[in-house]
Formats: structure tokens, sequence, C-alpha cells
């Protein structure tokens, strides 16, 4: 029996050993009684840094009270189980953990202590935000799509003599907007993009929204590396759509103009819209899904900024980008090229 207990101990010593959990020993008065090689690794501490201390010392400030909850309930014999929380490591960050305490008895039955398994799960965190933006996106890309739709269906109204001539001016519009997605996405069973430039990718996008339309662009011939082309074509598809519902390409609107310069190693492209033109939600300081997007999108995926202005007499949207984001590895060529559209 005795030798059946021993190998059973160290069978258990080998599994908490092993782990890629944090598993931590702690009294009820909350100081922490052991530490493996997982809760070294996720925390910092060694476990002589850690054996001794009392466990809040891996609590951010604004979560010391769940210490005491926890104790209430371990007290009562309650397990708690895939306690979603926040801690700190040794160097001061913080990560997001998925936590289960169980209460630990002695021989007659008491609790003395507790048991903690800690698992990071910064990676599902990280995916969950990542599907809730996509679906969020997806949701946003949807609406706007028919919006798009029915603007686009006004503008070839006004300008077609005949149901064929509708019919014939829309084909088109979506033709071209179904080009510019072609170029920002792989085929699975061909080969990858090869990017394209920022005049092309601009006439391109634009070509649905503007036949009839005082565009002006003035554009350097600047080379969009594939991993660019989609989130600059969702910031450009964007601003047309609100340009063609509420700007400079609506009933009311009078054209835009686009500009372009690269100065050092950031690349400078401002959007004008001529409309006496408020934001689309008529409240400046609310901030919609779209403007989020564009906002995130020029951020995260093109190393800058968009700000825009509105005036009496219309809106400027100005995008302050990293220039190694969107040309990729090649040198841009700065010969400027004025195009004119419409």
């Amino acid at each position: 029996m005795k030798n059946l207990v021993g190998n059973l101990q160290g069978h258990l010593a080998a599994v908490i050993e092993g782990s890629d959990d944090a598993i931590i020993t702690k009294s009820l008065d909350s100081v922490i009684q052991s530490w493996n090689p997982g809760a070294e690794r996720l925390f910092g501490y060694k476990a002589e840094e850690a054996v001794g201390q009392p466990i809040t010392m891996l609590f951010p400030d604004d979560r010391i009270d769940e210490e005491a909850g926890f104790i209430a309930r371990l007290c009562q014999g309650e397990r708690i189980s895939h306690f979603e929380t926040i801690r700190k490591r040794k160097d001061g960050t913080l990560v997001p953990i998925s936590l289960t305490v169980s209460p630990v008895r002695d021989n007659d039955g008491n609790i003395v202590g507790a048991s903690k398994i800690a698992r990071d799960i910064t990676l599902q965190r990280e995916a969950d935000e990542r599907q809730h933006l996509l679906l969020r996106e997806m949701h946003h890309r949807v609406g706007n799509s028919f919006a798009v739709a029915g603007s686009l269906l006004s503008i070839a109204a006004r300008q077609a003599n005949s149901i064929e001539d509708l019919v014939a001016g829309m084909r088109q519009r979506f033709q071209a907007l179904a080009a510019v997605h072609s170029k920002a996405v792989s085929d699975p069973s061909g080969d990858g993009p090869e990017g394209t430039n920022l005049a092309d990718l601009t006439q391109s996008l634009l070509k649905p929204f503007t036949e009839g339309a005082p565009i002006q662009m003035d554009l350097p011939e600047i080379h969009i590396c594939p991993s660019a082309i989609t989130p600059l074509s969702l910031v450009f598809f964007e601003l047309a759509t609100n340009a063609v519902k509420y700007g400079g390409l609506s009933e009311m609107g009078d054209g835009l103009s686009i500009q372009a310069e690269t100065l050092e190693d950031r690349l400078f492209i401002q959007w004008k819209e001529f409309c006496p033109s408020v934001p689309p939600s008529a409240d400046p300081d609310r901030i919609g899904f779209g403007t989020r997007m564009c906002d995130s999108t020029a951020s995260s995926s093109l190393g800058g900024t968009i700000t825009r202005d509105f005036s009496s007499k219309g809106m400027i949207a100005t995008l302050d980008l990293d220039l190694m984001c969107v040309a990729g590895s090649q040198t841009p060529m700065i010969d400027d090229e004025t195009v004119l559209v419409g």
C-alpha cells in the first residue's frame, strides 16, 4: 500500500511539474505554498520568489477584491471553475487567464487551503475579438453593400435612357467592384496577387461611383503591395460610399479630388469632397462603426492615421500612412502623374 501511495504521489508530482498550466497552492490566509514550472513561465516568478508571498502579488489593483470572494466561497466547500480574469506578471504586464480554484482538505476533511490552476487565454481572447470584429464588419459591409447598390442604381437611373442602359450601367459598376476585390484576394488554386499601383487601385475602386462626376486625381506612381490592397480599399470604399450617400458624389455634391505625396517615410493622401456636408450621423460627436473601422485599419494595417474635417464647403479626409506598409519592400517611384477623371 505504501508503494502504491508513493507511486501515485510521484505520478501526481510529475503531472504538476510537466503541466503547461500554472498550478499553485495557497493557504486560507492567501499565502503561496507551492509553485510549479508552469506558474513560473506564466507569471515570471521563480518558485523561491513566489512561495511564502501573498497570492495578491499577482492581482492588478482593480482585482484585489476577487481574493476575498474566492476565500469565502472556498470555505463553503465550493469549487470555482473557468473563472476568467486578469493577473499581473513579474514585469508588470497583464495577462488574461482562465482560473479554476478548488478547496484543499486535511486528513480530517477540514478545508485548509486552495489549489489554483491558471491557463493563459491570450490567444483565445484575441481570436474572440477578431471574430467579433469580423462579424461586426460583415454586418456593416452587408448593410453598406445594399446602400451602395441603391446609390449606384440612382446614379445609373439618372444617366440611363432605357432599361437596357440601366442594366448595362449597373453590370459595369458591379464588375468594376469585383475587379478591385480580385486584386486584393489570393486565388487558393493559383498564385497570390502581385499588387497594383495607387492610381490604378483608386481609379478601379472609384469607377462604379463616379461616372459623370467631376473627379480629379493627382497621385504619384506608388506601388501598393498585396497586403495593403485590402485595407486601403476598405478605407477608400468607405469614403466613396459615404460620398455617394451624403457628400461630393451625391446629388447635392460637386465632385471630389484626391491628391497624394510622399515625405520621407510617410505617404499622405488627401480626399477632398465638394459639397455642403456634415458627418453622416448629423452628430459630429458620434463615431459610427465605419469611422472606427477606417481608424483601426489605418492604424493596424497601414501604420498611420485618418482624420476628417467638415466644413460648409465639404469634407477633407487626410490619411497619414507608413510608406513601407503601403509599398512593401519595393522602392516607390516619386514622379508625379496627374490623372483627371470625369
